[in-house]
């Protein structure tokens, strides 16, 4: 009913919110660094008062809520304010804390991943209340901090707030993503007794930067004959690090390391075991070497996808390897067959599986009135046609009921999360804001339930 004037305005507001997002890619918040994220949390709750929205910060700065209307239904917004580590820094081709504009594009560390959809987020909640109507429900932009880790924040926040109806997280892609794949972390630890330093030697090996990022660089160590003093010789594997929710789309460096060690004439020892066995039953991607092969992609009679593990990071310290292996894994599978045949896996090899994390799957009928508003924005604004499809990243869907991924990422973009020279296009920043602008008015000016 109002699609023109919110987009109308979102698109007046174009120079503050490309200058709102430089600000908040400027914030260093990678999610270890306390003061960092915490600034950039200040930030967006700032901006969300200087739009005429109330904003809180919750149990000591972890969560912030950016909020307003009143009503028996809450609309809420799911995102963060932390980002991964910039990676490889020499394959930044601008710095990755500065927000710089090429071609119509971005450029920086959050712009895709989560800052610019936060920006997005909050142009269309203030181009609704723009509007001037009465709001019949509340809405609120919950912003966690720790989204890239282990989910303190959101844990917290969940447990001891109201939480809202319904709702989305614009930490995906569009179209509507009703289906979300589970996410497990994995850690086995592998002890190495004394390891062997005689010459061709493999003797230590390090991989990885974040659990859900695939490992761009492997090094390893082995020892050789120079000038007939041993000494530790470093060898490199390139990969191409993507997020580990979609492996195939890069290249594990584990991998290659593996390959080129193989290549190599070595002194067998259980380092390079480990390392072999690695690539042995892991390269196939869906675990068909791990008896974890996923027989069917649908879920009653929808697209959900296959189980995928990927070894992430691979290190050794104090003569223990520590190997951590992120699972995506399909609507429908049990995740204790899962670590039970890591258990098992870890056990035959020497080794033990000393800790995991378990986001759940998820699964969203597409028949509930708020989808269905969410799809009608999608087809108004974006002129395409809308899907319920799967998302293969986890994202803050699992952290509470009734909540779906939907956007950033329209189908045609190149998907840059956790990449090196992460971007996100202009025009698809304006797109989301007009889509959610839309989605919002369809649903807080309305008195009708959208339960």
């Amino acid at each position: 009913m109002y699609n023109e004037k919110i987009i109308q305005y979102i698109d007046y507001m174009q120079p503050d919110m490309l200058e709102a997002l430089a600000g908040f890619i400027k914030i260093p918040s990678i999610s270890a660094d306390k003061q960092q994220v915490t600034e950039a949390l200040t930030y967006a709750l700032n901006l969300g008062r200087d739009l005429g929205f109330e904003a809180h910060s919750y149990l000591d700065n972890q969560v912030g809520v950016i909020e307003i209307g009143h009503g028996d239904e809450t609309l809420g917004i799911l995102s963060h304010v932390d980002v991964v580590a910039p990676g490889d820094m020499k394959k930044w081709n601008t710095p990755p804390f500065q927000a710089v504009i090429k071609n119509e594009k971005i450029f920086g560390r959050g712009a895709i991943d989560d800052k610019g959809a936060i920006i997005a987020s909050l142009y269309a909640m203030k181009a609704v209340l723009n509007l001037g109507f009465p709001l019949c429900k509340k809405i609120q932009l919950i912003l966690g901090t720790q989204e890239e880790v282990e989910w303190t924040d959101m844990d917290a926040y969940v447990k001891q707030f109201p939480l809202p109806d319904y709702g989305f997280t614009p930490d995906g892609e569009f179209p509507l993503c009703n289906i979300e794949k589970g996410c497990m972390d994995i850690t086995i630890e592998f002890p190495l007794g004394c390891i062997s330093k005689d010459a061709g030697s493999l003797v230590s090996i390090s991989a990885g930067t974040a659990a859900n990022i695939v490992p761009g660089l492997c090094t390893a160590e082995i020892m050789e004959n120079t000038d007939g003093v041993l000494v530790p010789c470093t060898h490199k594997a390139l990969g191409r690090a993507v997020h580990s929710c979609q492996p195939e789309k890069g290249q594990n460096a584990i991998f290659n390391m593996a390959k080129h060690l193989s290549n190599l004439t070595l002194k067998q020892n259980r380092l390079l075991d480990l390392v072999y066995m690695i690539n042995e039953k892991f390269s196939d991607l869906n675990g068909t070497a791990l008896g974890l092969y996923s027989q069917s992609e649908y879920y009653n009679e929808e697209f959900v996808h296959r189980n995928v593990f990927t070894p992430t990071i691979l290190n050794v310290e104090n003569n223990i390897a520590t190997l951590i292996v992120n699972v995506r894994y399909s609507y429908g599978t049990n995740a204790q067959d899962i670590i039970n045949r890591f258990e098992d896996l870890a056990k035959y090899y020497g080794g033990s599986l000393t800790s995991f994390t378990n986001l759940p799957a998820v699964y969203v009928s597409k028949d509930r009135p708020f989808m269905q508003a969410f799809a009608k924005a999608y087809d108004q604004v974006s002129g395409r046609k809308n899907e319920f499809v799967l998302a293969y990243g986890g994202s803050y869907a699992k952290a509470m009921p009734n909540i779906v991924s939907w956007g950033p990422i329209f189908p045609e973009d190149e998907d840059t999360c956790h990449e090196e020279n992460e971007y996100i296009s202009i025009k698809s920043l304006m797109d989301n804001s007009k889509i959610f602008g839309v989605a919002i008015s369809e649903i807080i000016l309305s008195g009708k339930s959208f339960r």
